[in-house]
Parts: structure tokens; C-alpha cells; sequence
């Protein structure tokens, strides 16, 4: 509950007044069942930085193992780094002016009360947004793209070992089309050409399409059908973790013309990075600073989301 001071027949705002569990408890509201969010470490692999600017690039790992005869020397595996890329780190600020005479009267405190809370949703949807745009939300534009200069999910990557790689897939989302793209997973080779040994851990889809993909992925008997066959994704994958945001539905996502359609396979080995420079912090600003003796309560945190590569993800847009 917020304190307030009373001094002089008048009362006050103070710093720490209890303001900051209003936002705290606000900007950590319960989970929608199956909301992904950008500090979800499956979805995004979470890291921090200290500096304004990242730097990242693709790795080409050692490849498959020879066999040698016992007179033959071990061979010398190719590693090396390519497609240096950096990521500017944003900041991210917002304040409430808090007038003098509201701060001066208790009348006016739910009110203050009320737009604390309201800045704790909007730093968390905030964050969440901007975490889907520079990822899964654009993921099929060259806006956001890959070290390699393509789409995050696109059929026209290429890795530092010469070959071509086709993460993109089309069809709208069903058991059968799903399997497409969790073999598309399994067969994908990584940078040196060899297989790449992605597990689909997780599903990904907008939140207008979480219904179907848990008919499809969970129910226990085959989604859609008449017969009794057991359902071969809740046997061969019963821990798959199906995720969602309305950052992906075509109300908040005005970057893919297919928004509503779209669904991912990912595996835990992904290279979706959220890395925090400014954890969220919130601050009183005491109207002694300001020269119209207004109050301020502020938000702000510092991070930057980036796709470090290609690998581990496999996307459709759900065209036919």
C-alpha cells in the first residue's frame, strides 16, 4: 500500500512511497497460458552486455570425424569466424509527470496509483514487442537479417562452408505440414556442412493459432480425425513446449503480411539473443528538480534483441 506523508495540514509523495510494488507487481502480471515473453530463456537466449554496441558473427565448427589407420596423422579440422554483424543496443525510457498539486492533496494518489501501474504493463508489452520485432515477428525480411545477409527463415542462406540451407516452408499449419518442418529441423546441416543435430524442442505460432497447435501437438487421440489412432506428436514429443504471443497476431504485427498464418519449429540450440545492458529499473524524481515543481516516477532498461544466426530455426509462413 502507498505511504503518504503528512506535514502542514498537506501531504506528499515520497521517494520509495510504495510506487515501486504497484509497478513491480504490474510489470510481472500473471502468464496468458502458453505467453511467450522476451525474458523466456527457450524462446530467447537471454545474455547480458556492457556495451552500446554488440558484435557478433557465424561459427563454422571442426565437421564430421575421419577414420584413420594408427599410421595416419589426426587431421587438422577448418574452424573459422565469418559475417562480423553488429547490433546497436537500444534504450528504452518513459516518465510520468506528476503535477504539483497532485502531489499535495491524498484525493489524487489512486490516480497516481493508476498510472504507475499502467507504466509497469507497458514497460513489460514494450519489451516484449520490440524482442518479437527484431526476431520471429520479422523473421521471414531481410529488415532483421542474418549474419549472411538473408531472412532469418529464408531458402537462400548460405554457410560459411559454401552450401545452401533452406529454413523456409509453406503450408498452413496442420499435423502433417508441422512434420515438414520438424524434418526440415533434423536434416538441417550447420556451418561446416555437416549435420547440424537440432532437436525440435519447441513450437512457436500467434496467439490466434494456439488453439490448433495444442489440438495438434497434445490431445491424445489424432486431432481432426474420426478414428482412434493415437496422436504421434503427444507419444514421440510429450515435453515439446507450445508458445504464443499476440506479438505475432496481425494486430500487433504489422511487419509480415502473413502474421495470422505463420508458425515456427525451434530447437533450444536457436541463436535468438536478448542481451540486457539496463535491467528494467524505475526511480522517484523529486520535484525540487524540475522548475514546474512537478514530480516524476521513470522507467527505463537498456537491451537489444538480434538473430546470432539461422541455425535451429525452421519457419512457415502458412501459404499455400
Amino acid at each position: 500500500m502507498s505511504v503518504i506523508l503528512q506535514s502542514s495540514g498537506s501531504v506528499r509523495l515520497t521517494t520509495g512511497s510504495g510506487l515501486d510494488e504497484i509497478f513491480d507487481s504490474a510489470f510481472e502480471q500473471d502468464r496468458q497460458p502458453g505467453e511467450v515473453r522476451a525474458d523466456d530463456p527457450l524462446f530467447f537466449k537471454q545474455d547480458n552486455t556492457e556495451w552500446l554496441a554488440i558484435q557478433y558473427a557465424e561459427s563454422q565448427g571442426p565437421g564430421d570425424f575421419t577414420e584413420v589407420t594408427e599410421d595416419e596423422e589426426v587431421p587438422e579440422a577448418t574452424v573459422r569466424i565469418g559475417n562480423r554483424t553488429v547490433a546497436e543496443v537500444f534504450d528504452y525510457n518513459r516518465d510520468i509527470p506528476i503535477p504539483e498539486r497532485y502531489q499535495e492533496s491524498s484525493v489524487h494518489y489512486k490516480t497516481i496509483e493508476d498510472w504507475v501501474m499502467k507504466l509497469g504493463i507497458r514497460a513489460r508489452t514494450s519489451r516484449d514487442k520490440f524482442a518479437f520485432r527484431r526476431s520471429y515477428g520479422n523473421a521471414f525480411s531481410t529488415d532483421i537479417a542474418t549474419p549472411d545477409g538473408a531472412a532469418p527463415v529464408s531458402n537462400s542462406h548460405t554457410t560459411l562452408n559454401g552450401d545452401t540451407i533452406d529454413n523456409l516452408e509453406t503450408g498452413v499449419l496442420n499435423a502433417t505440414n508441422l512434420e515438414t518442418l520438424v524434418r526440415s529441423l533434423q536434416l538441417q546441416r550447420a556451418q561446416d556442412g555437416d549435420l547440424g543435430s537440432y532437436f525440435a524442442d519447441a513450437v512457436l505460432c500467434p496467439r490466434i493459432l494456439h488453439p490448433d497447435m495444442i489440438e495438434i501437438t497434445k490431445s491424445e487421440l489424432q486431432a481432426g480425425t474420426g478414428n482412434n489412432n493415437r496422436n504421434y506428436w503427444s507419444y514421440i514429443y510429450p515435453g515439446m513446449v507450445v508458445g504464443s504471443s499476440v506479438f505475432l497476431d496481425s494486430t500487433y504485427n504489422t511487419l509480415n503480411t502473413n502474421a495470422n498464418t505463420s508458425y515456427f519449429v525451434i530447437s533450444k540450440m536457436h541463436s535468438i539473443t536478448r542481451a540486457v545492458r539496463i535491467p528494467i529499473k524505475r526511480e522517484y524524481i523529486d520535484p525540487m528538480y524540475d522548475r514546474r515543481r512537478r514530480a516524476f516516477y521513470r522507467a527505463h532498461y537498456s537491451e537489444r534483441t538480434y538473430v546470432g544466426t539461422w541455425g535451429g530455426l525452421v519457419g512457415s509462413n502458412g501459404t499455400v
